[in-house]
């Protein structure tokens, strides 16, 4: 995954962020679901996984499906939510994309995440 400078972007990820981007850059399944809450919401391509289990089925989905490189563009922070821009390409129509990452983190751990364009 390519990242900008941080400090040009003002970074200020929370650290488990900063772990979930990097696990799902290198297709880590197992440290992935680990940065979420028992009972996360992930919401992407329309759909909603809710808690460890489905998180798990969501990300080996990921993995399985498409090959995908990441890179991020841009990086904002306030109280419980970091919002991530990445370009994201790979073996999908339309690629690459630019999708926002939307996290929400409850004492150290992701709680809820949103992907869409």
């Amino acid at each position: 995954m390519t990242e900008p400078d941080t400090t040009a972007v003002g970074d200020h990820r929370p650290p488990v962020v900063v772990t979930y981007l990097k696990a799902k850059a290198d297709a880590d399944v197992h440290t992935t679901v680990a940065c979420f809450t028992p009972d996360a919401v992930v919401h992407d391509e329309g759909k909603d996984h809710i808690g460890v289990a489905a998180i798990r089925d969501w990300a080996v989905g990921v993995v399985a499906t498409y090959d995908l490189t990441r890179t991020i563009r841009t990086v904002r922070t306030s109280s419980d939510a970091t919002l991530v821009q990445i370009e994201i390409a790979g073996n999908f129509p339309g690629s690459p994309v630019v999708l926002h990452h939307h996290f929400t983190v409850s004492d150290g751990l992701i709680a809820a995440l949103t992907i869409c364009p």
